[in-house]
């Protein structure tokens, strides 16, 4: 058996501001061991469940935030920008038997949950995926999909929790922790959230083939409402885009992996100076 995980760090137990999400941050160096340490965990739960190999996406920031050296044997990691999968590269990958998300975070319309955004917060007001507002979680499930892999376990906070289940169905979910606010929560701590972390995995593992695929009927429309105007404007200089008003425009793909290279050169490619 061989399970995919895709790490996001805003969704780790103890992470509640930008002082843990980023290098210039106080507190990034030990958001880094936090969020290794739950990869860790789903890591393990899934060797000691059966698994072969587990493949690492690090799909936060600068792509570079886990600690390759503390990752158990049997772990390949996908590192650093850009990817033509965005935070799913290396789902393509073989066969896997299922993914989990872990240190996700609700997406950019969400009222509640821990620093909500939607791949580049500055940048993006939200996205539609078929006229259905999507986050990063959908995203990836997604494009998990269009290679026959079900997300089966996911961790974030509380309002990701509800967000991504909501989604996906009777997942297996691990909220480590509860928003107060944008920038406030009440957390498990770290060696808690793993421990969660962990018993969740293995009961995915466990029920495997009770989760179904997340596959959106193509065509993919996908719709983009920036934050400024110019984003908007310069894309629609391609023959491939349609302007929607000022800040909006829309792509039209067949498939996942085109609507994530189109995301990928929004998100490397200096459209998103203002």
């Amino acid at each position: 058996m061989r399970f995919y995980v895709s790490a996001d760090i805003e969704g780790v137990a103890g992470v509640v501001s930008r002082e843990t999400s980023g290098p210039s941050g106080f507190e990034y160096e030990r958001a880094r061991d936090w969020m290794t340490a739950e990869v860790v965990a789903a890591c393990e739960a899934a060797f000691e469940s059966g698994a072969s190999e587990v493949v690492v996406s690090d799909s936060h920031g600068n792509g570079q935030n886990i600690k390759i050296d503390q990752l158990p044997d049997h772990v390949r990691i996908v590192r650093s920008w850009p990817r033509p999968l965005d935070m799913m590269q290396g789902i393509e990958d073989g066969l896997y038997e299922g993914a989990f998300l872990i240190g996700y975070h609700a997406g950019a319309s969400a009222v509640d949950g821990i620093m909500a955004h939607t791949l580049h917060g500055l940048v993006i007001q939200d996205i539609k995926l078929n006229g259905q507002v999507i986050s990063e979680a959908g995203l990836a499930a997604a494009t998990a999909g269009h290679f026959n892999v079900p997300i089966i376990m996911a961790s974030g906070d509380e309002a990701f929790c509800q967000e991504v289940g909501a989604l996906l169905g009777d997942i297996e979910l691990a909220a480590v922790k509860t928003s107060y606010s944008t920038l406030s929560a009440i957390t498990l701590t770290p060696q808690a959230g793993r421990a969660l972390i962990k018993e969740k995995v293995k009961a995915a593992i466990a029920r495997r083939h009770q989760f179904r695929l997340y596959q959106p009927e193509p065509p993919l429309v996908l719709d983009i409402r920036f934050k400024h105007r110019r984003p908007a404007e310069f894309l629609s200089m391609l023959p491939i885009v349609e302007r929607l008003s000022a800040y909006e425009i829309r792509f039209t793909a067949e498939t996942m992996p085109d609507i994530c290279k189109f995301l990928t050169f929004i998100l490397f490619y200096d459209v998103n100076a203002i």
